[in-house]
């Protein structure tokens, strides 16, 4: 007799590749067969949730197909059904793309991730910002607890049933994402500017105008005070949409 544990890698192989690998002794198939439609249907369930557009997009065979070989070939890294669709992302950046897939699809599937990623993404509240801007020049922005920027190929944020295009254009596409004070996630395109702006103001201790005077010595501009007005402009935008509460007053400089 077979010992439990030879038979649940047996029945769990099962469950995963039920073309290529054979039903465990003991099990028929019409009894195996409800296991395999119930991991099915669990994963296929958790996945479209997350990824509504690609799935219509990609058309249900080839949505079909992916799912399944995401079951066959990917070790999920969590037993959480919640975790699938990160998993599902993991795989498809691993994954040489199904040759009838469109192009875009690796992207758009993230796109479409990124929104729940942001919306349950731990932070830690921020208790009285100051939102009295006085100078953002020589001060630091203060971001949502929840921000990040995103780099694509395609204009994803566009791609819908009426726009599938099949080459990306010559501009890649920058996309903020942020979780606003009722906790509700937004996004906002970004020029190429802004997003390199907003790059070194979140990933520095620069204040605003020293990102300034960074992205002009490598930009190669002799004078950065034609930047000053387009990127107190930004900093206001940005502020009444909610990716920044307010300034963090650099103490340096007071």
């Amino acid at each position: 007799m077979m010992n439990f544990q030879t038979v649940q890698k047996q029945f769990l192989a099962h469950l995963r590749d039920p073309i290529n690998q054979p039903i465990p002794n003991g099990f028929t198939h019409q009894g195996i067969q409800i296991y395999v439609d119930l991991l099915y249907t669990n994963f296929n369930e958790s996945l479209e949730r997350c990824f509504p557009l690609t799935h219509q997009l990609v058309g249900e065979e080839i949505w079909q197909r992916l799912v399944k070989s995401f079951i066959t070939e990917h070790s999920c890294q969590s037993p959480y059904y919640r975790q699938l669709p990160e998993q599902f992302i993991s795989y498809l950046q691993a994954k040489k793309t199904d040759e009838f897939a469109p192009p875009y699809l690796l992207e758009l599937a993230h796109f479409e991730w990124i929104e729940l990623a942001l919306t349950v993404a731990e932070s830690d509240p921020i208790i009285n910002p100051n939102t009295i801007t006085n100078d953002w020049l020589v001060s630091r922005p203060l971001f949502a607890p929840v921000f990040a920027i995103f780099h694509y190929q395609y204009p994803v944020q566009l791609i819908n049933s009426h726009f599938q295009p099949t080459e990306p254009p010559e501009q890649p596409t920058h996309i903020l994402g942020f979780r606003d004070k009722n906790d509700v996630v937004q996004f906002i395109e970004l020029e190429p500017a802004t997003s390199r702006l907003l790059e070194i103001l979140y990933t520095t201790d620069f204040t605003v105008l020293e990102a300034v005077n960074h992205i002009a010595v490598a930009l190669n501009l002799p004078n950065p005070s034609v930047l000053f007005s387009f990127v107190m402009e930004t900093m206001e935008h940005l502020m009444q949409q909610g990716a920044i509460y307010g300034q963090k007053q650099d103490q340096t400089m007071s």
